[in-house]
Parts: C-alpha cells; sequence; structure tokens
C-alpha cells in the first residue's frame, strides 16, 4: 500500500506561496509525510481560471502577511519595489535543484524567498538567482537549469495539471492518503487544519506550531 503524501504546488513570486512553505516544512517533520514541491507559473494559472486581484484586495493581503509574521516569527518585511516580477528563472532552477540535488530544494525555496520578502529584491534575473543561492549550490547550477530545456518543460507541466484540476492560485496543495490514487484539492497557506483532518494527523495552532522549539 502506497503511503500517504503531498504534493505542493508553488510560485516564488507568491508570498502565501511562501508562508504555505513554512508551514508545510514544519508538519512535513511533525507527520513523516513526503511532500513533492512542484514550481510553476501563478500569473498563467490565475489567467486560465479568470481570476484577476481586486485593487483592494492586495493591501488587504499583504496586511494580513504582516500579522502572520509578527504571529509566527516568518520574517516578511514587505514585498519588491518591482512586484510582481517574472519569476521562471528561480522557478527553472528550483526545478534543476529538484531533478539533480533535491535534499537542497527545501533550503534554495527558503533563500529565493528571504531575498524576495525580507531583503526586498525580486530575485529575476540569472544574476539575481545567483546571488540568492550562494552557499546552497555552485551558481552555474542556474546556468545549467537555464540551459536545460525539461525544467521550462516541467514547470509549464505543471501549469498545465493545475488547469486540469481547475486551480486557481497558490499555494495549492494536493493530499493523498495511504492507499489511495485520488488526492483532495486544498488552496492556501491557511488549510493545514483541513488537511490534517483529512489526513488522521495532528494539527497545531500557529503560535504552538513556532512557538516549540523541537518542532
Amino acid at each position: 500500500m502506497t503511503d500517504a503524501k503531498i504534493v505542493f504546488y508553488f510560485d516564488c513570486a507568491s508570498a502565501f506561496s511562501y508562508i504555505g512553505f513554512e508551514f508545510m516544512e514544519k508538519y512535513k517533520a511533525l507527520w513523516n509525510i513526503d511532500v513533492d514541491y512542484r514550481p510553476f507559473i501563478l500569473e498563467e494559472v490565475m489567467a486560465n481560471a479568470k481570476n484577476a486581484f481586486s485593487p483592494y484586495k492586495l493591501p488587504y493581503l499583504f496586511q494580513d502577511l504582516k500579522r502572520t509574521s509578527s504571529m509566527t516569527g516568518i520574517s516578511f518585511k514587505g514585498v519588491p519595489a518591482n512586484y510582481p516580477y517574472d519569476p521562471i528563472v528561480a522557478l527553472r532552477t528550483l526545478q534543476f535543484i529538484k531533478l539533480h540535488n533535491a535534499e537542497k530544494m527545501p533550503q534554495a525555496m527558503r533563500k529565493l524567498w528571504h531575498m524576495e520578502y525580507v531583503q526586498r529584491k525580486a530575485p529575476g534575473s540569472i544574476d539575481d538567482v545567483k546571488q540568492a543561492l550562494k552557499g546552497v549550490v555552485d551558481e552555474t547550477v542556474v546556468d545549467q537549469a537555464m540551459a536545460a530545456s525539461e525544467t521550462l518543460e516541467a514547470v509549464r507541466a505543471n501549469v498545465a495539471h493545475l488547469k486540469e484540476l481547475k486551480g486557481f492560485g497558490a499555494p495549492t496543495i494536493l493530499a493523498y492518503k495511504a492507499g489511495s490514487t485520488k488526492p483532495q484539492l486544498f488552496f492556501g497557506s491557511d488549510r493545514f487544519e483541513h488537511l490534517a483532518m483529512y489526513l488522521d494527523r495532528e494539527f497545531f495552532p500557529m503560535r504552538q506550531l513556532f512557538a516549540n522549539a523541537k518542532i
């Protein structure tokens, strides 16, 4: 029988992907569950779903991110001046790392988001991504990722899959129960209580989740 698993679709240009990732990393260890991180292009999925941002919504979202940051300790200083930006270099590089050095993918994801939401600098260029990932992977990895057609193909395949699932935002999370090949879809960085109930795992309120040194 197959084990329970989670597929976590994210975009580097999505602040809620960043927040959801930090929660996911906590629960990945607590639940001892396999998590498959899959980069995709949020803009294309939102356009397909005709999911346009209201001008009234963005200020609220950023305020909500700051509240979550203050409650959890997840660093969030704001967004880069040129936000939103084209994240394709970062997405393709993460896909390359996933294929060739998978254990470093979470650290690389965190470094890119640190540049974006703590340093408030968009990792949009090859040089920016190299700078963000310094000390995690050799800078030639970024060049290799951009030269490898399969990285773009994989990112676009993830976009296509989310369109098939009628996805509309990030993060999008698929949860598979043990022995099941049919997942349940969850949307957003605040659906971990739902995930816990669906997978029959323990749920922790965010203050407890991020305050407990053992977690």
